[in-house]
């Protein structure tokens, strides 16, 4: 019986293994380098901080907090805030991109690219992001998402904006980044 179980076993970790999407590095994949670009900092406030329409730039995490402060240094990479460095607790540090716009819930916070391309990809448009709620999923297949973005907690009818799901992604860490819960 066990010479059988052995059998199936690496039939089932073969069928795995070649199931399984296989991703290699391709240094001629713009994608990549974009991908790499943004995972390798963190987004952080860099304009009006504190606030639910506050401006979000890339960064170079320089410290984490202590248990004297709670605060990160972070040295600014891009945007208007490029190379000035802050301590600040308004700091994303993990976000993923969209891969299928079908599949967020409307409620969900996520972070969007303020200039919006039509071309993905593009590290010269990376440098405004906002935090916004996702509004509706209608044109997902068509690339589209719409998000909303509160200005203040009286606000029961926050701007809203169509954005191509190529320049959206999820707020991964720290958990609980929604602009409806740090309103003012």
């Amino acid at each position: 019986m066990t010479k059988k179980y052995v059998v199936l076993a690496t039939i089932l970790l073969c069928l795995c293994a070649a199931c399984r999407k296989q991703t290699e590095y391709d240094r001629n994949d713009p994608n990549q380098d974009y991908e790499r670009f943004i995972n390798s900092h963190v987004f952080a406030a860099c304009e009006a901080v504190g606030h639910p329409y506050a401006r979000y730039s890339l960064a170079e995490l320089l410290q984490r907090p202590s248990d004297n402060s709670s605060e990160y240094k972070i040295t600014f990479v891009n945007g208007p805030c490029k190379g000035v460095t802050v301590w600040t607790s308004d700091v994303i540090l993990k976000t993923s991109p969209v891969d299928d716009a079908t599949l967020i819930p409307t409620g969900t916070a996520v972070l969007r690219n303020f200039d919006n391309p039509k071309e993905p990809y593009d590290k010269d448009t990376t440098d405004h992001w906002n935090v916004g709620v996702v509004m509706g999923t209608s044109r997902a297949k068509q690339g589209i998402i719409d998000l909303g973005f509160p200005r203040d907690r009286n606000d029961f009818f926050p701007a809203r904006e169509s954005v191509y799901a190529h320049n959206v992604r999820y707020i991964i860490s720290p958990k609980g980044k929604d602009v409806r819960k740090f309103i003012k």
